[in-house]
C-alpha cells in the first residue's frame, strides 16, 4: 500500500503559490522557473505539475489570489450601511493600492494575466478559476445596484437591467483606466524617483471629478458631493484601507 500523502491536495496547492510569490519577489515574473518553484516548495515536479502545468499557470493563479482578495474587501465596502451608494462607489477609486496589495507585483500580474498570450498558454484549470471569480466580483456590484434601485435610492422608472450594467460598466471602465493609464507614465516616474503608483489617488485628482460627474448623472436620492468624498477617505483610512 502507497503511504499516505504528507499534505492534502489543497495544502500542495498554498505551498506551490507561496513559493512561486517568493521565486517572482527573487527574480522576476518572466525569470522565475518551474523548477525553482518546485525546490523551494519541497515537492517533486510530478507533485506541482498536478496543479500548475506551466509559469502561465502559476501566473493566473497568483493573479485570481489578489482578484478574490480584492473582491472580498470590495464586498465589505458594498455592505457598509453607514455609505450611500454613490459614497460605496467612490470608496472603491479611493482604496490605497499599497494598503490592499497582496504582492509587490500585483501590478505585473494582472498586466500579464491579460495578456492574450499569457491567457492562450494557461490550462482550462485556471482560466476557469479566474473566471469564477470575475463572474462573483460581478455579482457584488450587480446585486447592490439592484438593492439601490428597489429601494429607490437610485430613481429608475423602467431598464433597470441595463441601467445597472451600464453604471457599473462605466464606474470600472473609469476606475481601471485611469490605474492603466498611472501605469504607463510609471516608468518615467521610476526613472525621476517621483513614483506614486502605490499611492492613494488625490480627492482633487481627475479619476475622482470625472467619477463624482459620471455617479450624478444618474438620478440618486442622495448626489455624491466633495463632502462626502472627504468623509469616504478619512473612513477609509481609520479602516487602514488608505
Amino acid at each position: 500500500m502507497a503511504p499516505a500523502a504528507k499534505h492534502s491536495h489543497d495544502e500542495q496547492e498554498t505551498m506551490i503559490l507561496n513559493a512561486a510569490a517568493e521565486c517572482i519577489w527573487e527574480t522576476s515574473i518572466l525569470d522565475f522557473t518551474m523548477s525553482a518553484v518546485g525546490k523551494k516548495a519541497g515537492l517533486s515536479m510530478g507533485s506541482i505539475y498536478k496543479h500548475v502545468q506551466c509559469k502561465e499557470d502559476i501566473i493566473f493563479a497568483l493573479a485570481r489570489r489578489v482578484f478574490v482578495q480584492h473582491s472580498a474587501i470590495f464586498a465589505d465596502i458594498m455592505g457598509m450601511e453607514e455609505f450611500t451608494t454613490p459614497e460605496k462607489v467612490m470608496a472603491i477609486a479611493l482604496l490605497g493600492p499599497a494598503k490592499i496589495q497582496v504582492y509587490p507585483f500585483d501590478n505585473q500580474l494582472q498586466t500579464f494575466a491579460n495578456n492574450e498570450a499569457v491567457i492562450r498558454r494557461a490550462s482550462n484549470l485556471w482560466t476557469e478559476r479566474m473566471m469564477k471569480a470575475c463572474e462573483v466580483c460581478e455579482e457584488i456590484f450587480r446585486k447592490s445596484m439592484h438593492k439601490a434601485a428597489y429601494n429607490r435610492e437610485l430613481i429608475l422608472n423602467s431598464d433597470i437591467e441595463n441601467t445597472v450594467e451600464h453604471f457599473n460598466l462605466s464606474c470600472w471602465a473609469l476606475i481601471e483606466g485611469y490605474q492603466s493609464v498611472r501605469q504607463v507614465i510609471q516608468l518615467r516616474e521610476i526613472t525621476e524617483g517621483t513614483d506614486s503608483l502605490m499611492e492613494p489617488v488625490g480627492l482633487d485628482e481627475p479619476l475622482i471629478t470625472g467619477l463624482t460627474r459620471l455617479i450624478n448623472s444618474y438620478d440618486w436620492q442622495t448626489p455624491i458631493t466633495q463632502e462626502a468624498t472627504q468623509k469616504v477617505a478619512l473612513r477609509l483610512e481609520e479602516l487602514g484601507l488608505r
